[in-house]
Parts: C-alpha cells; sequence; structure tokens
C-alpha cells in the first residue's frame, strides 16, 4: 500500500472534506425561486391536509413528493423550510461523500487510501457546492442514487443488499422523475450480470433476491403512482405537460432544444475539468476483464449512468439553472471513475516510486481541480454577474432574482384579499411569501396552459407560456407576469399592458425597500375594480 500511514487516517480526510463542503456551501447559501414552488405545496399540506398550490383545485405542480412531503412534516412541528431545506440538502450531501467513499472502498477491496478521492473532488466541486444548498431536492436525489450505487457494489458480496439497491431506486423515484431510469439502469447491470454469471458457471443462479427487490420497489412505489394517478388525474404530473409535451410552435425549436443540451452538457464538461479528466476517467470506468468483480460492478454501473444521464439531459435542452444541479449523479460519477482511474494507473507504478508518486497525482489532481473552482465559485456568486449563457442562469441572478421576488411578497402580502387570484411570472417566492391564490404563465400549477398551450421557446423549463386569451379565463385580480422594476417612482409605461387596459385593468405602482436587481419600484396591473389601496402603493 503506497499510502505509509494507519487507513484511520481516511476517516480524518473524509470528516475534512465534510468540513470543506460545509463552508464551501456556505458561500452560495441561498434559496432558489422554484424551491418556493414546493413549499407552497407543503405548506398547504400542513396547515390544510393538501398537496395543492391553489386550495381545492389540485395541480401536480412539482416533480419531487418526497422532498416536499417531507418539508410539509416539518412544517407541522413548525421548522419552516427556508431552513430545514438547507439543513437536509447539506445532510444529504455529507451522506453522497460517504457512499462514494464506501462504494470505491468496496470495489478496490476495503482500506482503500484512493476511496478518499471521490469526496474530496465533491466537496471542492462549484457544482455540488452551489446545489448542496439551493432549497431543492437536488442532494436528496443523489444521495439515494449513491447508495443505491454503493448498494449494488456490494451485492457482489452480499446478495441481500439488492433489497437496499431496490428501496433507495423506490424513494428516488418519488423524489425526482429520472428515479426510474436510474432504477432501470441499475437493473439492467444487475440483470446482465445474473446472465453472465449463469453463462460462465453453468448453472443457473438462483432468483430470489432478484424477486424480493422487486417487491420492495414495487411496494413503496406502486401505491404512490396510482394514488398520484388518482388525486391528480394524469399519469405524468403537470410540469412534464409543461416542458416535454405539445407541439412546437416552430419546427426548428426541437432543434434548437438539442443543442441547448449539447452546450449544457459542454459547459458542464469545462467547468467540471470533466473535459481534461476524462483520459483517467475512461481508464477508471472501462474496467478490464481482470479486475475484481466489485470494481467491475461499480465501473460498469456508473458508466452506463454517465452515458444514459448525460444523453438524457441532451435530449431535454439540459436546465436553466447555473452549476449542474440537473445532472447531479453524474457528479458522483465522475468523481468515482477519477478515482478508479487513478488507482488503476497506479498499478503501473513499481512499489518503490508508489508512495511517492500516488501520492502526488492525488495531490495535483485535486488541488487543481480545487484551484480551478474557487475562481468558479467567486464568478458565480458575484453581485452583477446576471447575463444568462444560452439561457442557463448564474447562480447569482438566481439568488437576486429570488431575494426580490420575496420582498416582494412579504410587502404585499398585509394588501391582499382571500378573494384575490394572481397572474405571475415565477411561482415561487412571491407566491410563497405573499400567500397569493394564482397560476404561473409558464404553466407549472396551471392545467390549462400544460395541456391547451404549445411550446413556443426552446429553453428548457420555459417552453410555453400562457396567452393573454387563456390567462383572461382565469379572471385574475392581478397581472404580476406584465411588470416593470424601476428606480424612480414615476411610472412606466408597460408595453405588454394594451390587451389588459382594454378590459378594466390599470397600471399600479408599489415600492418595495430592499429590491436590488433593477430598483425599488414594481408597476403591475390591477382590476380597476379591485379599487386596489395598500400603504406601500406610489400615487
Amino acid at each position: 500500500m503506497w499510502l505509509a500511514v494507519n487507513v484511520r487516517w481516511r476517516y480524518l480526510v473524509l470528516a475534512a472534506t465534510g468540513a470543506i463542503l460545509v463552508g464551501h456551501s456556505l458561500v452560495y447559501n441561498f434559496v432558489t425561486d422554484d424551491a418556493y414552488i414546493s413549499f407552497v405545496f407543503s405548506r398547504n399540506f400542513a396547515e390544510h391536509g393538501e398537496l395543492a398550490f391553489n386550495l381545492g383545485a389540485p395541480v401536480e405542480g412539482y416533480t419531487n413528493f418526497s422532498w416536499t412531503v417531507l418539508l410539509g412534516l416539518l412544517m407541522k412541528l413548525g421548522l419552516e423550510p427556508e431552513f430545514t431545506s438547507r439543513l437536509l440538502g447539506t445532510a444529504c450531501a455529507l451522506g453522497t461523500l460517504w457512499f462514494s467513499f464506501r462504494a470505491v472502498d468496496r470495489a478496490l477491496g476495503g482500506r482503500s487510501p484512493w476511496a478518499v478521492v471521490p469526496p474530496l473532488l465533491l466537496a471542492t466541486s462549484s457544482g455540488f457546492a452551489c446545489w448542496t444548498s439551493g432549497g431543492l431536492e437536488t442532494q436528496l436525489f443523489t444521495v439515494l442514487v449513491a447508495a443505491a450505487l454503493d448498494a449494488l457494489v456490494a451485492t457482489v458480496e452480499r446478495p441481500r443488499a439488492l433489497g437496499r439497491v431496490a428501496i433507495c431506486l423506490a424513494f428516488a423515484s418519488m423524489t425526482r422523475p429520472e428515479g426510474p431510469m436510474v432504477a432501470a439502469i441499475f437493473g439492467a447491470i444487475h440483470l446482465w450480470s445474473w446472465v453472465a454469471g449463469w453463462v460462465a458457471t453453468r448453472k443457473r443462479p438462483g432468483f430470489g433476491e432478484e424477486l424480493r427487490a422487486a417487491a420492495w420497489f414495487l411496494a413503496l412505489w406502486a401505491p404512490w403512482f396510482a394514488w398520484r394517478w388518482w388525486y391528480y388525474g394524469y399519469p405524468f404530473p403537470n410540469t412534464y405537460y409543461v416542458k416535454a409535451s405539445g407541439p412546437w410552435a416552430n419546427p426548428t425549436f426541437a432543434s434548437q432544444m438539442f443543442d441547448n443540451g449539447l452546450y449544457y452538457v459542454w459547459s458542464w464538461a469545462v467547468q467540471t475539468r470533466v473535459l481534461y479528466a476524462l483520459p483517467i476517467i475512461l481508464v477508471g470506468l472501462v474496467a478490464p476483464s481482470r479486475a475484481s468483480l466489485p470494481a467491475r460492478r461499480l465501473a460498469r454501473s456508473a458508466l452506463a449512468l454517465g452515458v444514459i444521464y448525460l444523453a438524457y439531459a441532451v435530449t431535454v435542452g439540459g436546465d436553466f439553472m447555473g452549476l449542474h444541479r440537473f445532472i447531479m449523479p453524474v457528479f458522483v460519477v465522475a468523481a468515482i471513475g477519477v478515482a478508479l482511474g487513478l488507482a488503476r494507473l497506479a498499478g503501473f507504478v513499481p512499489d518503490a516510486a508508489r508512495r511517492i508518486a500516488a501520492p502526488l497525482a492525488v495531490a495535483l489532481v485535486v488541488g487543481g481541480f480545487a484551484y480551478t473552482q474557487v475562481g468558479l465559485t467567486r464568478a458565480s456568486v458575484r453581485f452583477g454577474n446576471f447575463a444568462n449563457d444560452h439561457g442557463i442562469d448564474t447562480p447569482a441572478f438566481l439568488i437576486t432574482y429570488t431575494e426580490d421576488r420575496a420582498a416582494i411578497g412579504r410587502a404585499m402580502a398585509p394588501c391582499f384579499r382571500d378573494d384575490d387570484f394572481s397572474i405571475v411570472g415565477g411561482a415561487g417566492a412571491q407566491p410563497y411569501y405573499g400567500h397569493m391564490r394564482g397560476i404561473d404563465v409558464f404553466g407549472l400549477v396551471s392545467e390549462k396552459i400544460a395541456h391547451d398551450e404549445p411550446r413556443i421557446r426552446p429553453r428548457a423549463g420555459h417552453t410555453k407560456f400562457g396567452s393573454e386569451k387563456l390567462l383572461a379565463t382565469y379572471d385574475p385580480t392581478f397581472v404580476f407576469s406584465c411588470y416593470a422594476i424601476h428606480k424612480q417612482p414615476a411610472q412606466p409605461p408597460l408595453g405588454c399592458a394594451g390587451y389588459w387596459l382594454g378590459r378594466g385593468y390599470e397600471e399600479v405602482t408599489v415600492h418595495v425597500p430592499g429590491m436590488r436587481e433593477q430598483g425599488e419600484y414594481y408597476t403591475v396591473l390591477a382590476k380597476k375594480s379591485r379599487a386596489f389601496q395598500c400603504s406601500i402603493r406610489v400615487h
């Protein structure tokens, strides 16, 4: 062994990576606007027993059931999701460090110093740290996938671990729509190994554990799937019909979405330096036949997961949030690939030189990567770094946008009546803090937009947009999707107001202290018959 220290030092390194990750994530320490969509559902679940955005009208405007319900249960205990979502995200991210460590350790025979490499890479990664914060289900899904991957490696020596694989994947499938895809990948890998073992030994192995695992998965996942279909009326979430169904208004938009997906994956490869580490990753994940069975199981599972997951991300156009939260499990795959690649390359180094060469290689790889991520982290949170890149918003913009909408919601909350109904742009922080009834123009919580509107924009998560005619059928009191934020009290003319001004609406301006992006004055549309009066209104 090249590391001439007691193997317990690995756990000290692992603990240090946990501290690094916590500190790194606190550089971001934010809740993004989309997280507040789930918070509204969680609050209504906690206070009224309804998983709905608007009480009495259930629409499945979330894709993270287990996360939403978990936050709702904590809200029943008086714990606010703005805090618990970040705390749970951090706990899940630390769990991912552990499972990536364990998976590599199992694959390399135990007591392997190379097992510390994935946690070190993940803890110093800007993207992994960013979405350890954020308030979304990203890290819960990632830790469930990492735990399933670790358990899949454990099945080589302990077949009963297959039940743990199934349980993790069932909960993952209730946490993100990609869960069933991951379950299919890992199931195929296990089936392939089962058949290969049969062929090699010419003796059919038992399949009792496989039946028990399938029973575990179906017992957890199938009742939930049946319930949500019954409760919401559709086999897929409303967000699926918003983002991935319906005709394109322009046939070229489909290819533009594909191009955006390619760019999303390319930017991940460049920003995470995976592009430069790819030779090492391939050495690690394209396992030779002489490698141990656990190493081959981990390498093949990680390789299949990474390739299929990235291909899927391309086909759906990637994501609009910066630093790649949409493909977070692939961060784990890449980190494991680097560890396995370095371990394999070390085998070609003479024992006498390995004690120096191996730790030096780790220091160069991890240190060089960490250095690049320091600059990326600083740039990604720098105020004013708001320009999107091919439709991908920076964390700095996401943070500022959310804080401004939260300020609007808090300021206007006393101004609303119970019978008010609003059309909003983002269905997140503003409706959450304003306790607003309403729908968003992108259709996440609108069944009408999701099913009746064509896809008119080749941007992930924003392909549909409610037409004025459709929005008018909701008879809204306020139209917050037609707005201007400005620095001076004078009301600017709203270019989007023409349709509404002719139908009994007027422009109103309110003063919202603390908004930072464009100013503290907010002009929107309100029904004249509402005779909107509020202490923050500017006359």
